[in-house]
């Protein structure tokens, strides 16, 4: 993480922002992604969500809507553990995607993931 940061990386201390993240290719990313602490990468991910839902709104139906902010409310720390023993957590959130795979298109999907363009804050 020294290529990002400028020393080695203590996930207790460093914490990357959303416009940071998404202003950094889409390789790098995942490379950061994956070396921050799991509060980091929830807050990421919740902010990628909420700022992708509030940008799509209102071209999303009903259904779509409420899979997102199912999504939305269940993002935490607990699933991005590093190797998490916790069935309950895995099965949530292997759960929350089948339902937003079935109702949102593969490019939406792509969307909220670390692939996905930068999404300015809307008041």
């Amino acid at each position: 993480m020294s290529k990002y940061f400028g020393g080695s990386m203590n996930q207790e201390n460093t914490e990357i922002k959303y416009e940071e993240f998404f202003s950094k290719p889409h390789k790098e990313r995942l490379q950061i992604f994956n070396e921050i602490s799991p509060v980091n990468r929830a807050k990421l991910v919740k902010m990628q969500t909420e700022r992708w839902l509030k940008s799509n709104r209102s071209r999303l139906n009903n259904e779509q809507i409420s899979v997102l902010e199912e999504i939305i409310q269940s993002i935490s720390l607990d699933w991005y553990q590093e190797r998490t023993e916790n069935s309950k957590v895995n099965e949530q959130a292997s759960y929350l995607a089948k339902k937003a795979e079935k109702v949102l298109s593969r490019e939406d999907l792509i969307e909220l993931s670390y692939r996905a363009k930068y999404i300015p804050a809307k008041g």
